[in-house]
């Protein structure tokens, strides 16, 4: 069989994915200082999927790209604090306006809550700002995108790029199953939901031809990021019974409900994982 009719190459479909992911980065400082609507959301996954390419697809370059790993990974953590507050600002908010709490505040209570999240954020984004006045973004953005091709990248997509985007997917199921109890548990399912980060990215990077294992860890991700956001919820609730004890009850009952949610949440995602085994081997679409 022909190379053509064999489909495109591995750089040809990861090469598209990585400098997609790479002229979002690029262009994404001014929008991010500047906390324009959605910046920093796309900016952070614009990293984290070209951080989670060059692990999942090593072999098609001839260099690990330890540093770019370590430089993109710095700089989505800058982005993970402001875009962590502001889904879970948008999540409390919600669960205010809800019938079940409604009956536990007044517009005070609700007011302070709004508060807290906005002075969280906005200390949060004095952190990210003062961490990028530097020049290390711009050593960031000069080594991107990544080009040096291994002889693996002409390998033609089909029969090297889906073997190598099951690996994240087979990882997911392996957590899934040997979650520790008790006070190690909420970490080790963040460290989960990281991997089906990755198993998502992985599909996806392979393009329409992937897209039903793409839509299934979409839902994963965001099931599983709910019960990430209740860690998050919690903490700020915490600081709200510090700083306005004289509404601790409320406090309280809102921490139980963001308990009881993130619990559902996990339960749900962890009974989609199990259900990733059965998925259909993924393929690159044909040109």
């Amino acid at each position: 069989m022909s190379r053509a009719a064999e489909g495109p190459s591995s750089r040809e479909v990861i090469g598209a994915y990585v400098a997609q992911c790479a002229a979002t980065i690029r262009t994404s400082l001014p929008l991010v200082l500047a906390d324009e609507p959605d910046a920093i959301h796309a900016a952070r996954v614009a990293t984290r999927r070209l951080r989670s390419a060059l692990r999942t697809f090593r072999p098609l370059w001839t260099h690990g790209y330890s540093r770019l790993r370590d430089e993109l990974r710095w700089y989505a953590g800058l982005l993970s604090r402001p875009r962590d507050l502001e889904v879970v600002g948008d999540w409390l908010a919600s669960l205010l306006s809800g019938p079940e709490a409604a009956v536990l505040y007044g517009d005070a209570v609700a007011a302070e809550i709004t508060e807290q999240v906005r002075r969280d954020r906005e200390e949060a984004l004095a952190t990210m700002r003062t961490e990028l006045e530097g020049d290390r973004f711009s050593a960031l953005v000069d080594a991107l995108p990544p080009a040096d091709w291994s002889p693996a990248a002409d390998v033609p997509a089909n029969l090297l790029v889906p073997g190598l985007a099951t690996v994240p997917a087979r990882k997911a199921l392996e957590e899934a199953t040997s979650l520790p109890r008790g006070d190690d548990r909420p970490a080790a399912v963040h460290e989960l939901r990281k991997t089906t980060k990755e198993a998502r990215y992985a599909v996806d990077a392979l393009g329409p031809g992937a897209g039903e294992q793409s839509d299934f860890w979409k839902r994963v991700t965001g099931t599983l990021g709910v019960a990430q956001d209740g860690q998050v919820a919690q903490e700020i609730l915490k600081e709200l019974a510090k700083d306005a004890p004289a509404h601790r009850a409320v406090w309280d009952a809102l921490s139980t409900i963001v308990a009881r949610e993130a619990a559902v949440a996990e339960a749900e995602g962890l009974r989609l994982v199990a259900q990733a085994a059965d998925l259909p081997a993924p393929r690159v679409a044909a040109r």
